[in-house]
């Protein structure tokens, strides 16, 4: 960087010039111009070294990184798959995977494991950008965040939840919700008669959580300062798929649960019918947030390596799996903007007016929610008998690790996967 030390001698110049030249009325004024000059961009200088102090620069990057990204961008399939390297996978350690499907305006890809078919968000971002992936509208109000009839289903299927993952345990056992929200399972929890607790990145993500739950605020679970074996059951309800490190989170579980305590989760299913037919169409796919898309196999070996004993598996949620088939349809067969029907359902006004939706557009998406429910429901229901449910629950146990080995393994089908095609494979 230019130094205001490093400015030529002027009076040593002048002495080597004739003096008839020194006392011409151009070259005082250019010698004049000339000290000007330099004198200005010392001033410039110091000033930039001030901003470098400051540390404004770096604000500007951070105002940059934290720009959230639009909820529901557009996931276009790939017409080739094609072979990338990648980190080792989570679940097999395989280093390689299939890219197929781009994001709208991002970087990322779905790409899914050659070795054990487990979908992923590539690379993996870092806190800072999975951060912009989730923009203040997504959360809704503390209140509710869907409208009222949706969110009294909301609760309602909460409470049934519970009681029938965790029913069997005894009044006031201590559970633990992690990414609990805005607590819609604590308040079921405490309704029940447990001791409720919940963890949360932050006190923005967990407004409007019931004061008589302990909500322990921490950027990544390990670093709540859990202590060992204190909880009877631990619930990820729709949350292992979007944490960056599943394995780490699973063994940080496996150290605060108490032995033989229980772990009840819910993830989508890569492997459902849903995901199979609608491909890059379907409505859990809602990337880019989850980073993470198990199917049966990966979820089931995952938990064993990590020292559970996988005791049930479920493939049907009343709220989650019919509505995935209409939201995917509808992605699929109409002109509206992805997930425009969840968008119309949401609290929040200003996700409403943002995603542009005409009187029409609204009139149709609602007619189609009402009367395409029932079918919805019919299709889940057969698929949760062929065991290919749209999500899936399981109820797991704390046990020793006796996992398999983490290899890569050569897939013994041609696509890798659990005998399904890539959801996000070409139409």
């Amino acid at each position: 960087m230019y130094q205001a030390d490093d400015q030529p001698d002027f009076d040593a110049i002048t002495q080597l010039l004739e003096p008839e030249s020194l006392e011409s009325t151009s070259f005082q004024n250019e010698l004049r111009c000339g000290r000007d000059i330099l004198a200005e961009l010392g001033t410039l200088s110091d000033l930039i070294d001030t901003l470098d102090k400051d540390g404004l620069t770096g604000a500007d990057d951070a105002v940059v990184e934290a720009a959230p990204v639009s909820e529901h961008p557009e996931v276009h399939a790939l017409a080739e798959l094609r072979r990338v390297a990648t980190d080792p996978c989570v679940v097999c350690g395989c280093p390689t995977a299939r890219a197929e499907a781009d994001i709208e305006d991002l970087s990322e890809q779905l790409v899914t494991c050659e070795g054990c078919g487990l979908g992923t968000l590539f690379p993996i971002p870092d806190a800072q950008r999975i951060q912009s992936f989730y923009p203040p509208a997504y959360y809704g109000s503390p209140d509710a965040k869907f409208e009222p009839l949706v969110e009294f289903g909301v609760r309602a299927g909460a409470r049934f939840r519970v009681k029938r993952l965790a029913g069997s345990l005894p009044r006031g056992a201590r559970v633990l919700d992690v990414g609990c929200g805005r607590g819609v399972m604590l308040r079921a929890l405490l309704d029940l008669g447990y001791e409720a607790h919940g963890v949360e990145i932050s006190t923005e993500a967990a407004a409007g959580a019931d004061p008589r739950a302990t909500v322990h605020i921490a950027p990544d679970l390990t670093q709540a300062a859990l202590p060992d074996q204190f909880f009877d059951a631990v619930i990820l309800w729709h949350v292992l798929e979007h944490l960056p490190h599943p394995d780490r989170v699973l063994a940080e579980l496996h150290r605060i649960l108490k032995p033989g305590g229980r772990l009840i989760l819910a993830v989508p299913n890569y492997a459902s019918w849903q995901a199979r037919l609608m491909k890059s169409h379907w409505f859990h796919l809602d990337l880019p947030r989850p980073l993470y898309h198990f199917t049966p196999r990966t979820l089931k070996r995952l938990l064993q390596q990590s020292g559970f004993r996988c005791r049930s598996l479920r493939h049907f949620a009343l709220l989650q799996n019919p509505f995935g088939w209409l939201q995917s349809l509808l992605n699929r067969f109409t002109s509206t903007p992805r997930n425009a029907l969840y968008t119309l359902l949401h609290q929040s006004s200003e996700a409403v007016d943002a995603s542009g939706l005409t009187a029409r557009q609204r009139l149709t998406l609602r007619a189609a929610y009402w009367l395409g429910l029932p079918v919805a429901g019919l299709l889940s229901v057969v698929e949760a008998m062929f065991r290919a449910g749209g999500t899936m629950a399981v109820v797991a146990e704390r046990s020793v690790v006796t996992g398999p080995s983490r290899r890569c393994h050569q897939p013994s089908t041609p696509t890798g996967r659990e005998t399904r095609r890539s959801p996000a494979k070409s139409r």
